[in-house]
This record gives C-alpha cells, sequence and structure tokens, in this order.
C-alpha cells in the first residue's frame, strides 16, 4: 500500500498580489473602528448585528492578508478575497442611502477598492509552458 504525501505549495507573491494584500489589510482595519465610534447614521442606523458582522470580516481580512503576505497561502488569499466580497455586498444599499453626503460616497470608494484589491490578489503570474513536439 503506498501512499502520497500532500504537499503544499507556497511562493513569495508577486508585487501586485501584495498592493492587492496590502489594500485588503486597509479596508479590513478600516472596518474595525465603526463598532467603536459615535457615528451620526441620519434617521435609520444599521443594525448592531451587521455592524458587528463587518468588524468580524475585517478582522478576517487583516488576519488572512498577514498570513497570505508572509507565506503567499492561496487558500489564505481567497478566504480574504470571499471577506471582501461579501463585505463589499453588505456596504451596497449605502450607495443609495439618503442621510448624510458622506455614507454613498464612502460606500462607493470601498466597493471599488475592494474590487480592485481582490483582482490584484488573484492574479497569477503566467508560466511558461513547455511545447513537447
Amino acid at each position: 500500500m503506498t501512499s502520497i504525501a500532500a504537499t503544499t505549495r507556497i511562493t513569495t507573491p508577486t508585487t501586485s498580489v501584495r498592493v492587492g494584500l496590502t489594500l485588503s489589510i486597509l479596508l479590513g482595519l478600516a472596518n474595525l473602528p465603526v463598532l467603536f465610534l459615535d457615528v451620526d447614521w441620519g434617521d435609520s442606523a444599521p443594525p448592531f448585528a451587521l455592524l458587528l458582522l463587518n468588524a468580524a470580516l475585517g478582522m478576517v481580512s487583516v488576519v488572512c492578508g498577514a498570513i497570505a503576505w508572509n507565506s503567499g497561502n492561496r487558500l489564505a488569499i481567497r478566504i480574504n478575497a470571499a471577506a471582501l466580497i461579501i463585505n463589499a455586498i453588505m456596504i451596497v444599499p449605502g450607495v443609495f442611502f439618503e442621510g448624510p453626503v458622506w455614507i454613498p460616497v464612502v460606500s462607493a470608494v470601498t466597493i471599488v477598492a475592494t474590487v480592485t484589491a481582490v483582482v490584484l490578489m488573484m492574479r497569477r503570474t503566467s508560466a511558461p509552458v513547455p511545447v513537447i513536439d
């Protein structure tokens, strides 16, 4: 009976992946103070559970971004991308919010930054493929 050992392929992230990871870590850190700041939401404040989920996803982004920065672990990058995408989906209603003007602006900038971070993180280098005749 033979067994095949599973190998993990860990590589150093490229510059574009590291830029995406930096952007994702900054987005994750920006989600944390929302719980502790006294923000004037206008007439309709978001539910506390939604703010708590937003902060938890921010922590996931920070931790996974730090792990992927050092090791290039693709699973950490995928989990980070999933957390960013879920966070961006939760922010979409803020673009159409009819309260203070800063809320739609910050929501739109966050969504664009999230898309940029995910695209940069998920990039792969193209390795040359040998041609066999």
